[in-house]
Formats: C-alpha cells, structure tokens, sequence
C-alpha cells in the first residue's frame, strides 16, 4: 500500500493496444502511471507505418475477430462500426480510447529505452532513455508485446538468389511488387492476407506452405462464424480439456469443417489444406478471399520451400520448382525483453522439452506466473503480452493488467513463490505437449482454466454469476436475471461482460448491461433476418 501522501510510480514499457490498456487500469487503482514508446505515436502495430524495420497492419486489413470480443471490456466499438472492422477504425479507436480516459499525458513517446536494472538497495526499477536521463520507479509492467522481434530465417542456397528474401515485417503494400513473382511461405491469417493482397498486382503468387489450415468465413448465416464461442462452451471446452484432451481436438475440427464446407464447398485436396492443426493449438484463418482466389487459380497452393537453387529457381519439398523474383517469409514473431536485466529476464531459462519440440521453432519460453508476473519480483515485475487463447488481445490485455492492478493494491493475493514454479512447471509441460502436435505460440495458455484464475484475481464475479452452475450466487442470478444470465452464458462472447458485476475490487461499468443486451439483440436480429432472406 502507498504511504500517505505518495503514489506508487509505475513505468509501463511499450504503448501499443496492450500497454496502453495497463496504463488506463493501473491510473484506475490509483497509481502514478508513465508509459513509454520508442515510436512517435502510439497503437503499436495498429498504427500503419512505411518503415519496413517495424511491423504495422497492412492497410488493407480487416480484423478476423468480431469488434464486441475485440475491444475493451469497458469501452466498445462506436454502433455503427462494421463487426470485422477496417485497419484504419482500429486505430482510430484506439486513439478515441486514450482521449475517453485521458491517458496522453501519461504518454512519453520517442522515449528509446537501452537498459532496465533493478536497484538492490531500493528495490526500484532503473529505466536508462537514450539522450535522457535515467527515471526511476517502484514498480514495472514490460507490455513491449509479442511481436518485439522477428523470428530469424535462413533458407539453404539463399546467396544464390537474385531477388529479394523478406520477412512479411518488410510487406507494406502491393503495388511495391507489380509484374512480380512472388512465393509467400507460410500457411496462417498474415499469408493469407498478403497472398490475397497480391492477387490481380503480381505476375504469378505461390501460397508455399508444409501444412494445411481451418479456413473460415468472417460470417455465417448472417452473424460472425466465431459467435459459435460461447462463455458456456468455453466452460464445455475446459471440461473436456482436462478430461480427454483429444476429443476436445476432434469435436472442434469436425465443427470447423463444417463450417468451411457450408460456405466454401469441398476443397480441392491438391491445395494441402486438409492437414489443419488443432484450432486449440494454431489460429484458424479467417478469411473469405482464400479459398474463391485458390480455386480461380489466382493464387496456387505449392509445397514448402526446400531450397534455392539458383538466381530465380526455388525447389519444392515435392521436388517441383517455381521461378520467383521475391520470396516472403512469414515466419512470425517472439517476445524480446534484452532490454531488461538478465537476472529478471524471464527469457533466460532453457527449457530442453520445449526446445525439443518441433513446434516451438527455435522460440524461447519465458517462465512467468500465469504467463503475468515474474517468478523472481512479483511484487513489482509483470508482463502484458504473454498470454495467448482465442479472443482478442486487447481484452485479454485488460484482463491481465486489472489482475496486475489487484495483486499491486493489495486486494488479490499470489501464491507462495513455491506454487508459482510448480505453476510454470505446469504450464511448460502443458505447452510442450502441444508443441510436438503443431507449431504453436509460446503464450497459449489453457483459455478456461486461465479465464477462472483472472476472474477470481481482478474480482470480475463473473464465474462466480454464471461460471459455477453448482453455486448459490450463480442459481440466484439465473432465477433474477434468467434473459440476462443466458445471453451471457450462452449468447454473444462480448469483453462487456468482464465490467457487468460490481464487487469490491476492479471498476465495474455501468454501461457493461446495456452494452450485453445490445449486442445479443443485434446478433437476434442478424439472424432472423438472414432466415428470413433465404426462406
């Protein structure tokens, strides 16, 4: 707890759709709150930028997640905004965010930081700018995110290549790449999307690829094909998950490709999409171009790289070749967090099952409890960016950060430092196992059985209302509230409903009720009017 008359400092580092939301939480409880950036704007990847050294949204993108499980749990979309939204009114919410909550003055961008130390004496957090001088505080939230660094690449016989290798960080736009051939290497929703974005520009594109993928529309029958996530079966999933695991990967792949045949048809076997990884384990790709361009044979769906063989010629795992001018890596991202001492870098442990797994692809595991705060400083060291499950990253950044803000203000507890390893033991045997199936982030995390430990740690009471079919307060809500209990048991995924309860510790939002009913009774009305049109 602070002492009379002095808040407790925190710098929060990286401004992006996540830290921002960890300064807004943070400044709610009370605490004297600075961000910072290196960039001159903030938004992180939302906020388009030409410079190929950082990664940005193409602006042709649209979000894959539906804006009511996209936003912030207590600041929606405006009405009008389309369900899959444009790059461009992404930022701009965002932007509409920090003016609601006043959270630019906390801001300092262009704010290059070289070293983050602790103090031993003090137990402060020492934060080295370039061309500034060091800024101390008491405590520390790294929200730098997971796309700090590009994963690194090497393809055999790369010298030979005449024309330009890239890793899709470098993409910006098509027209970069008119009359070119183009292999873009990768199978998920970047190389779907700047494969599709290069259709009708470039000469010829190859979708390179060494496994298949759940290829899903943005709707379906009027509403999000994602609405099919509901809290309950979130609750299902999580049952099913911890009793057998395998029927949980199979129940979802048989619903997913339902759902791709309903709206694309049967797909043509030549394209590899069929050996789809677990959608628990590899995002699906949402996107309604693909399949329409694959079968139009404006993209073709070739066999992962092997190797270069000379200044144009790229050889198959097939054995076939293809010519090319450019060749787009889209190989992902990891966290980075050098800048941090190495003593409470979560990055400097080397667990052997992890590396060992194919899926883990070189990637660092970092041990952190419930994938938020340091294993070594609690206390006063957590991290925004490390949790991964399937919804959208601004509310899961809003989650953990109101966790974050209840631990530090004293009203939720940690366990002893001794179950948080047995914890991160847990977790790395858990992540692993997924890891010899697929490839996967490093920062999944089992959606139930985290949503559980959050709810409970922020005091969201939303386990408690509707999570516990077994317990008094859940009957009683139900017998109160039943329209109101199934639409969030069982209707829209909305983020509103982690604000709808008051308790005694985050802030409640007293627009969370009205934003719940809106939001089922515009997803009722998609519906019957879809129904209505196709009767």
């Amino acid at each position: 707890m602070d002492r009379p008359g002095r808040k407790t400092t925190v710098a929060v580092v990286g401004l992006g759709g996540m830290g921002i939301a960890a300064v807004k939480n943070l400044i709610e409880e009370g605490f004297e709150v600075t961000g910072f950036d290196r960039s001159p704007y903030y938004g992180g990847l939302w906020h388009f930028t030409e410079d190929k050294q950082t990664l940005s949204i193409l602006e042709s993108t649209q979000a894959n997640i539906p804006i009511e499980r996209m936003c912030y749990t207590d600041f929606p979309f405006p009405k009008d905004t389309p369900t899959h939204c444009s790059a461009k009114e992404v930022q701009e919410y965002i932007e509409s965010y920090v003016e609601h909550f006043q959270l630019a003055p906390h801001f300092r961008l262009n704010a290059s930081i070289t070293h983050i130390s602790e103090i031993e004496e003090t137990g402060k957090w020492r934060v080295d700018i370039e061309g500034a001088p060091s800024q101390y505080f008491d405590k520390l939230v790294m929200a730098t995110g997971p796309h700090v660094k590009a994963t690194p690449f090497r393809l055999d016989g790369q010298d030979l290549f005449a024309g330009e290798v890239m890793h899709s960080q470098r993409y910006k736009r098509a027209s970069d790449y008119v009359g070119k051939r183009v292999v873009v290497a990768g199978m998920g929703n970047t190389s779907a999307d700047i494969a599709n974005d290069l259709v009708g520009v470039a000469s010829k594109v190859y979708l390179s690829h060494s496994r298949g993928a759940h290829v899903l529309p943005r709707d379906l029958n009027g509403v999000p094909a994602t609405s099919v996530l509901t809290h309950r079966l979130v609750r299902l999933q999580g049952t099913i998950d911890w009793l057998f695991p395998r029927l949980r990967d199979f129940v979802s792949g048989r619903v997913l490709r339902s759902i791709t045949k309903a709206v694309f048809g049967d797909l043509d076997p030549t394209w590899g999409l069929d050996d789809a990884p677990p959608a628990t384990v590899t995002n699906p790709i949402i996107n309604d171009e693909l399949i329409p361009n694959l079968r139009a044979g404006k993209l073709a769906s070739t066999a992962s790289i092997k190797r270069i063989t000379d200044a144009d010629t790229v050889e198959l795992a097939d054995g076939s070749t293809v010519h090319a001018d450019v060749i787009i890596c889209c190989v992902g991202y990891e966290n980075n967090y050098n800048m941090l001492d190495r003593r409470v870098n979560p990055m400097r442990h080397t667990d052997a099952a992890w590396a060992a797994a194919q899926g883990s692809r070189g990637r660092p595991l970092p041990r952190l409890y419930q994938n938020v705060f340091s294993l070594d400083r609690p206390d006063s060291l957590a991290f925004i960016g490390c949790v991964w499950f399937a919804t959208g990253a601004f509310t899961v950044a809003d989650l953990a950060s109101m966790c974050i803000a209840q631990v530090w203000r004293g009203r939720s507890r940690l366990p002893p430092a001794r179950d948080m390893e047995r914890w991160m033991d847990a977790q790395a045997d858990y992540i692993t196992g997924l890891a010899r199936r697929a490839t996967i982030v490093p920062a999944t995390v089992n959606m139930r059985a985290w949503l559980v430990w959050a709810d409970e740690t922020a005091g969201m009471g939303v386990e408690r209302h509707v999570g516990r079919w077994c317990g008094w307060a859940s009957w009683a809500f139900w017998w109160r509230e039943r329209r109101l209990y199934r639409m969030i048991d069982a209707g829209v995924f909305t983020s509103a409903v982690w604000r709808l309860f008051p308790g005694e510790k985050r802030k409640a939002w007293d627009g969370a009720r009205a934003e719940v009913q809106r939001l089922n009774e515009k997803h009722e009305a998609n519906l019957e009017r879809y129904n209505r049109s196709h009767r």
